[in-house]
Formats: structure tokens, C-alpha cells, sequence
């Protein structure tokens, strides 16, 4: 038997093992194309590591997004990002710069105006939603116009 043979051997097993494993009703949640990372996820989730969020985008569909203890706001908004560019199916670039100067987080009335927050020291925790939210001016407190290059 050459290392070859052994290595499709070792995977075949593998594999019926993790199907064994997949038909089991605690994993019932599971796809079989979950990678390392999510699985690692959903034992942080269980352990209480970890959160799972709700991002309610008025009109448009909610993100499900999943945090750990140690997140920080910069660390959601860049999830938000990466999740929403793997769902749409359209070639225009998003403007996250602008998305972000002209919008913030809101969670429970309170803006999240610093990216460095963490998300245990903000109260966010399992089941809690986040809302996008319109950033208002203040009076007299207006951005400097930018140069036009």
C-alpha cells in the first residue's frame, strides 16, 4: 500500500466519521462545509466565549453576526463589511468610508462612536441588536469641507 492509498484510506475514514458525527442532534446545526474557524465559533458560542448579534438594518435584510468577549467596535463594523460583501452579488464598490462617516452603531440609544469600545464593557451581549443609524450633526459643529483633489 503506497503513502498515497493510505492518505485516501485515513480521509474515507475521516469522512464516515464526521458524517457519524453530523446525524447526532446536538450537531443537527452543523453543515458539512463548516470550516475549523466556525466550529471553533459555535464551541465559544456555547461556552459563553462568545456572542451571537443581530444587526437591524432598517428596510434591508438583518446580519446575523457572531462576536467574542474581547470584540471591538472597529472589529463589528469590519465583520459587517466582509459578511455583506459575501452576500451581495453586484460588481459597484461600496463606499465603506463614506458608510461610516455619514452612519454609526446604535445599541440600545446609545451611539458607538468609538471603534476601540469592546463589547463586553459596552453591555452587548447574546441576542442583543445593533441598529444603523444616521449620524446628525450638531450645530455649529460642522465637518471641515474636504479638498478636492
Amino acid at each position: 500500500m503506497t503513502e498515497k492509498d493510505k492518505d485516501n484510506a485515513f480521509e474515507q475514514q475521516l469522512k464516515e466519521r464526521l458524517e457519524t458525527l453530523l446525524k447526532d442532534e446536538l450537531l443537527s446545526d452543523i453543515s458539512t462545509s463548516t470550516t475549523i474557524e466556525q466550529v471553533n465559533t459555535l464551541i465559544d458560542i456555547e461556552k459563553g466565549h462568545a456572542y451571537r448579534i443581530t444587526i437591524d438594518r432598517g428596510p434591508l435584510n438583518s446580519l446575523s453576526l457572531v462576536v467574542s468577549q474581547g470584540t471591538s467596535v472597529r472589529d463589528i463594523k469590519r465583520l459587517i463589511q466582509t459578511t455583506i460583501s459575501h452576500t451581495t452579488n453586484t460588481n459597484r464598490k461600496i463606499s465603506w468610508k463614506y458608510i461610516w462617516q455619514s452612519h454609526c452603531l446604535l445599541f440600545n440609544g446609545q451611539r458607538l462612536l468609538n471603534d476601540n469600545a469592546v463589547v463586553s464593557q459596552l453591555g452587548i451581549s447574546q441576542g442583543s441588536i445593533l441598529k444603523f443609524s444616521k449620524l446628525a450633526f450638531e450645530k455649529g459643529k460642522h465637518r471641515r469641507a474636504r479638498k478636492i483633489r
